[in-house]
């Protein structure tokens, strides 16, 4: 007897440990509840965007094998019209001669205007001769 008493009481005991980890599982699923409601609403609109995409791109797969089937048109580049607009008189302008002459203290680096005579070695700033 002592010995059906001590089972019962591991048993009971064993109950009460399934009863609260069952009372902690209820306590989770109270938690997710307005996940799960939220999903149930979310889920059928996913699944109308999908098939409205599914649709569109049937349409689309229509129209790309509609264009396969149908030659392109050859424009030649010539047959195009011009992107910037042509005077009607080509104007041909001569180059203006520049003077070849050496300016002061200039040497024979080049034409005039690639570079810029200085004169001013071994003064200090503001200084003037």
């Amino acid at each position: 007897m002592e010995q059906q008493l001590t089972e019962l009481v591991a048993t009971v005991t064993a109950i009460q440990k399934q009863n609260s980890a069952i009372q902690a599982s209820m306590g989770s699923l109270e938690e997710i509840k307005p996940f799960v409601v939220k999903l149930l609403g979310w889920k059928p609109a996913v699944d109308q965007a999908v098939a409205d995409l599914r649709t569109e791109m049937g349409d689309l797969r229509l129209q790309v094998e509609k264009l396969a089937r149908t030659p392109a048109a050859t424009v030649k580049l010539a047959d195009l019209p011009p992107l910037l607009p042509t005077p009607s008189e080509p104007r041909i302008s001569t180059p203006k001669e520049e003077p070849s002459a050496l300016l002061e203290g200039e040497s024979s680096h080049g034409p005039n205007g690639h570079r810029v005579a200085t004169t001013a070695r071994g003064k200090a700033i503001g200084e003037e001769s």
